[in-house]
């Protein structure tokens, strides 16, 4: 990305050919799935242990041509959706010398330069901390990371390797008594919903702990967590 003056704003986003491509190669393989289902639907019907039996079944016993060619069209409706759902989750990011706007699908969210204290991407997932310590965002993100990382130095927000934090974090315990009941319950609620791999309760159980002043990570799927304040 071409350097810019630190007046002007620098816009981040993934690139037109992962775009572009995930529309593309959503449907192709969809068909590609369904078009395998065809192939040996007849063989699974005949298995009288296979599961969903019904399923191919069915499909075995739509006549030819239709039978290949609805399982196409149907696999690529369902690539095709999939395609959509993924552009959902894409954010793009402009930075200012003053601000930084996130923009996933129709949603912007602007923060201003003093009210971040450190920005840094943790695995997929891109985290804005303000000065206290708290978590502003966290957000999932296929962003270059050096291309990001670039335009936040250039207008001056204060990127980081990693998290500026992370030595300060424990291993969560059942029943830890400087949390108190209701911190400990909704961490144990929080990790059983990661264990059923359910990211979205996951992310609303972090953010009900960060308003209660608690920061969580997960680590080899264990839940750490501080205090937001730095005090």
């Amino acid at each position: 990305m071409s350097a810019e003056p630190a007046t002007g704003t620098s816009t981040v986003a993934e690139p037109a050919l992962v775009r572009v491509g995930s529309w593309l190669v959503g449907p192709l393989l969809g068909a590609a799935v369904l078009f395998v289902v065809k192939l040996v639907s007849d063989w699974v019907a005949g298995l009288s242990w296979a599961p969903f039996q019904g399923v191919f079944v069915l499909v075995a016993d739509i006549p030819e041509p239709w039978g290949l060619t609805a399982s196409l069209a149907v696999g690529a409706v369902i690539g095709l959706g999939f395609a959509g759902l993924w552009s959902q989750e894409r954010i793009s990011a402009e930075v200012a010398q003053d601000r930084l706007v996130l923009a996933r699908d129709r949603a912007e969210r602007t923060f201003r330069r003093g009210e971040v204290g450190a920005v840094f991407v943790e695995g997929k997932e891109l985290v804005l901390l303000d000065e206290s310590g708290a978590e502003l965002v966290r957000q999932r993100t296929g962003l270059d990371r050096r291309e990001l990382a670039a335009a936040l130095r250039r207008h001056g927000f204060p990127w980081h390797g990693g998290d500026p934090h992370r030595a300060r974090y424990r291993r969560w315990e059942p029943d830890e008594p400087e949390l108190g009941l209701r911190i400990n319950a909704l961490l144990a609620e929080r990790a059983r919903a990661l264990r059923r791999r359910d990211r979205k309760e996951a992310a609303r159980l972090r953010a009900e702990l960060a308003e209660r002043g608690v920061v969580v990570r997960d680590e080899r799927k264990q839940q750490r967590w501080r205090w937001a304040e730095l005090g």
